[in-house]
């Protein structure tokens, strides 16, 4: 059956726009509140330093920093790595001298053709090696020095900062990588029977030669560190650039 006469007067009422012209009336409020500041009144200011048109750090991260009231910005707490514990340990045929900080009395006194020393981040510390060993590697120390009196393999000194080095004997080989301000004391014997000695990725390396005789004092000779390199027949030839008179 049909409904009744007028049972959709409701719906077509309130489905009806309000009176005034529906959209013109809206926008007509608001430019009227735009007007007196209605509508801004309750927003924040926001400073130039946080506006992402103006700061194109904030339009890469999307981030705006945190201020303190003053303007300033909040202090970020520092990190502090905490220090490893010093460890000299013996494992089989290798020792482990670790993380030592104003110790002179570092020795390994037993070693053998075979032993192998590994002297990893210790700082203002002094090592004494006698006898005989394989190898020894010298890695992230500062300002320390090691004696070592001979080396069946090589010296390595890796990552190294102020530190002196002395072979009271022989070693074939030293080699320094990634130093600055390394000083390698060699002896007679290392001069004579012609050691190598390999540099990578270093500054201020110095070799220091014995005195001649007693009257004579040792002499120091700093390790090249810039080069020239030309063109020849399709090969690179390198050279190292000798300052005159410097």
């Amino acid at each position: 059956l049909p409904p009744p006469a007028g049972f959709f007067d409701d719906v077509a009422k309130k489905a009806a726009p309000a009176a005034g012209g529906g959209a013109s009336a809206l926008f007509a409020e608001i430019n009227a509140k735009g007007a007196g500041g209605g509508v801004t009144s309750g927003l924040k200011k926001v400073s130039k330093d946080q506006m992402t048109h103006k700061n194109p750090e904030l339009r890469a991260s999307s981030l705006v920093s945190a201020k303190t009231p003053g303007g300033k910005a909040a202090p970020v707490a520092k990190v502090v790595a905490a220090k490893k514990a010093p460890k000299t340990e013996q494992s089989g045929s290798k020792w482990f001298i670790e993380h030592h900080e104003n110790n002179r009395d570092l020795a390994v006194t037993d070693g053998n053709a075979k032993t192998a020393i590994c002297m990893v981040a210790c700082t203002k510390s002094l090592l004494q090696v006698s006898n005989k060993i394989n190898t020894i590697q010298i890695d992230s120390c500062v300002k320390s020095s090691v004696v070592v009196e001979s080396c069946v393999a090589s010296v390595d000194i890796i990552n190294c900062k102020s530190v002196e080095v002395q072979i009271s004997d022989w070693t074939p080989m030293i080699t320094i990588d990634g130093c600055a301000g390394v000083i390698v004391y060699l002896s007679q014997r290392c001069v004579d029977q012609d050691v190598s000695i390999v540099t990578s990725k270093c500054s201020e390396i110095n070799i220091v030669l014995p005195a001649i005789s007693d009257k004579d004092d040792p002499v120091e000779i700093p390790v090249p560190e810039q080069f020239e390199t030309k063109i020849r027949n399709g090969k690179l030839v390198t050279t190292c650039v000798a300052h005159i008179g410097a």
